[in-house]
């Protein structure tokens, strides 16, 4: 799975929102071939439109990653699903999402990166919130510490596995 590539800072600032840059954006994603590229296109207005460009994109140049959309209903009922269980963030962030679909469609989960503090536990080494970049999490979109300790209840019961990166 292609993970959040539609989230606000790689596509719309790296490949300016699709409105142009359509070429590099298809080269890019070749590398993940015949994999799932989950495209939010109905979490939020603004990544509807940036959505369907990245479609038409892989359609145009037919390379790529196959497209997936989640249904609003689905993403409601994710929501709902994570609120009674303590995350009342105003969205949920792109790996609780994909660790809720792995829960659905893995027999096992095995979980990695999802620290919510900015200092690894053992090293001391300052941590990234995002693969892409160094920005810091927006505490005010996600709940972090909430999703964690949400995982770690699910980890104690056996549910899913947290592991530690060792990168």
């Amino acid at each position: 799975m292609a993970g959040d590539i539609l989230d606000e800072a790689p596509v719309h600032r790296r490949y300016h929102a699709l409105n142009e840059h359509r070429r590099s954006f298809v080269e890019d994603m070749q590398l993940y071939r015949d994999a799932l590229l989950f495209l939010p296109a109905f979490s939020f207005r603004r990544n509807t439109a940036v959505s369907l460009r990245a479609l038409y994109s892989l359609e145009d140049f037919n390379h790529g990653p196959w497209p997936i959309f989640f249904h609003p209903t689905y993403l409601a009922s994710l929501v709902e699903f994570w609120r009674e269980r303590g995350i009342t963030s105003l969205r949920l962030s792109t790996g609780i999402t994909m660790a809720s679909l792995a829960l659905e469609l893995c027999n096992n989960a095995h979980l990695y990166g999802f620290w919510p503090f900015g200092t690894h536990p053992y090293t001391g080494q300052k941590l990234n919130n995002h693969y892409y970049d160094n920005r810091r999490v927006n505490k005010r979109m996600h709940a972090m510490p909430a999703e964690f300790k949400a995982l770690l209840n699910l980890h104690n019961k056996g549910v899913v596995h947290l592991q530690e990166c060792t990168n």
